[in-house]
């Protein structure tokens, strides 16, 4: 765990986590990290480690500063990168477009889409994993500096068939950040029409891979482009650290109360959601944001607390895209999209309040 107001290189045993009125609320392990690395306080300060939770039976997401407790919900808002494979998403995975959208924009959480096997002027994590890997890099430290969560997205919809580079990226990856409470990983990004006993035999596997460095919270996609976080209800995936939620996908403009109703149903059978991926517009990535279909979705996410992440950052000339084609990350111009979006995000705080620990 990381704690902003302890200051150098340490390693602790354990603690006790306190909400900011002295409430004793869990008991967590400490892990050896720098923490003095972060140059403002941010929602990591304030919420702590993400955590999967329900309360009264309904799945939520919390903070490890408070606890899995009623009222004590975590909801955070951003973005997520486009693919890193390609330059129209792979130039903005540094720390000028980061510290751009955190002042432009007041996001709080960016998803990293790393592509795997694809190469569309960047090789993916399979095909080019220095270039990846620096990318990476790059991108969790801006987080970090910036006090924002980040998720490591493998951003593949064939990753059963990846079994073994997957692991070798996820045990890689939770080994470099997963002492930091920024850090999220995301093992799945969209499975297709793979069944839900392949995509938990793989979450499984890749679960116990991470489980060997980090207790982060770990987001597994399901069957159809993240759209049926119900099939998991009774056949959840398995976790010792029970830090596990399911990814929720969804555009505006394609996606309405079918899917809208299977996250309900996970929910409020105790699965925690993330709505990881979302658009203003059609599910191609194009199509005209419409600001109804888009307020009705963003009112069901406030209505149930869920944090999630806008496709995409990159300025690729298509509906979806946050950045104009003629942006770059010291100069970002907003798209209809982006502009949107932006409106979405005011509703973020202007500031936070670290929370206090105490051993």
């Amino acid at each position: 765990m990381r704690i902003f107001q302890l200051i150098g290189a340490i390693s602790l045993g354990a603690f006790l986590l306190l909400g900011c009125d002295g409430e004793n609320i869990t008991e967590v392990s400490q892990k050896e990290t720098d923490i003095s690395l972060a140059e403002r306080v941010g929602p990591v300060s304030q919420y702590g480690e993400l955590l999967a939770g329900q309360v009264d039976g309904v799945g939520r997401i919390y903070g490890s500063c408070n606890g899995i407790a009623a009222g004590k919900e975590v909801q955070v808002r951003g973005m997520s990168m486009f693919w890193s494979v390609a330059g129209v998403g792979a130039d903005f995975y540094n720390e000028a477009a980061i510290d751009a959208m955190v002042r432009d924009m007041k996001i709080e959480i960016i998803r990293l889409a790393i592509g795997t096997e694809e190469n569309w002027g960047v090789g993916g994590f399979m095909k080019d994993p220095d270039a990846q890997r620096e990318l990476i890099k790059n991108s969790v430290m801006a987080a970090v500096k910036n006090d924002i969560y980040v998720i490591i997205d493998w951003h593949s919809h064939t990753a059963v068939d990846q079994l073994e580079a997957a692991k070798q990226f996820f045990g890689e990856m939770a080994e470099a950040y997963g002492g930091y409470n920024n850090v999220i990983f995301e093992i799945f990004n969209e499975p297709t029409k793979q069944s839900w006993d392949q995509v938990r035999d793989y979450a499984n596997q890749i679960v116990d891979t991470i489980r060997v460095h980090s207790d982060n919270l770990v987001l597994v996609g399901n069957p159809n482009w993240d759209q049926r976080p119900d099939m998991a209800i009774g056949q959840e995936v398995e976790d010792p650290k029970h830090n596990v939620a399911y990814t929720f996908h969804y555009y505006a403009m394609t996606h309405g109360n079918w899917e809208m109703g299977n996250a309900d149903k996970a929910m409020n059978a105790g699965l925690s959601i993330f709505v990881s991926e979302w658009g203003t517009g059609t599910a191609d990535g194009n199509g005209t944001p419409g600001e109804a279909k888009n307020q009705k979705w963003q009112d069901w996410m406030d209505a149930n607390k869920l944090s999630s992440a806008n496709w995409s950052a990159g300025n690729k000339n298509e509906g979806t895209a946050a950045f104009t084609p003629n942006s770059t990350p010291e100069s970002i111009e907003f798209t209809v999209s982006g502009e949107m979006v932006k409106g979405f995000f005011a509703k973020n705080p202007d500031s936070y309040t670290a929370c206090k620990a105490k051993k």
